[in-house]
């Protein structure tokens, strides 16, 4: 797993370099803490761990300062793969970048599961990486898919 991460630190950090920009305020927003909060609530959810904005900026190369919003949580079960990112960058450029990178870190975790656990594997292989205006999110989940449905529903006015 730490091999993994040793690859996927390049595309990170230059996601770092592309999110100091988030300055200008996107017409399309919401309260990605209430989203969170809906989505944890009614999934089959293990006990998350919210990672603090070190381990943000250290795993995955983003710079929660740079951030409006960001919230990013994986499983406290060390045999599960559940992940949660939802994240409001500061332009179209850097959330295209986010998604990119979660779309990488989905493909990452199915390499990693594929062959020790396949349960786990098709868990990932069902992720969901999403974004709306400015807003990216990640739902490595059993419910993914209900997950994407309460994260696109916070954007419908």
């Amino acid at each position: 797993m730490y091999g993994m991460r040793k690859r996927l630190l390049p595309l990170l950090l230059l996601l770092a370099l592309l999110l100091p920009g988030c300055g200008s305020k996107s017409a399309q927003t919401a309260d990605l803490q209430r989203v969170y909060d809906e989505a944890v609530g009614g999934a089959d959810c293990p006990e998350m761990l919210l990672l603090n904005e070190q381990r943000v900026k250290n795993y995955y190369g983003i710079d929660p300062a740079a951030c409006r919003q960001l919230i990013m949580a994986v499983s406290d079960d060390g045999l599960r793969v559940d992940e949660i990112w939802l994240i409001e960058a500061g332009d179209e450029k850097a959330a295209e970048a986010l998604l990119e990178a979660a779309r990488s870190r989905i493909e990452q975790v199915c390499v990693e599961t594929k062959d020790y656990l396949p349960a786990q594997y098709a868990v990932a292989k069902n992720a969901q990486a999403l974004r709306i205006g400015c807003s990216v999110a990640l739902f490595i989940s059993p419910d993914a898919k209900e997950m994407a449905g309460i994260f696109t529903k916070a954007f419908q006015k």
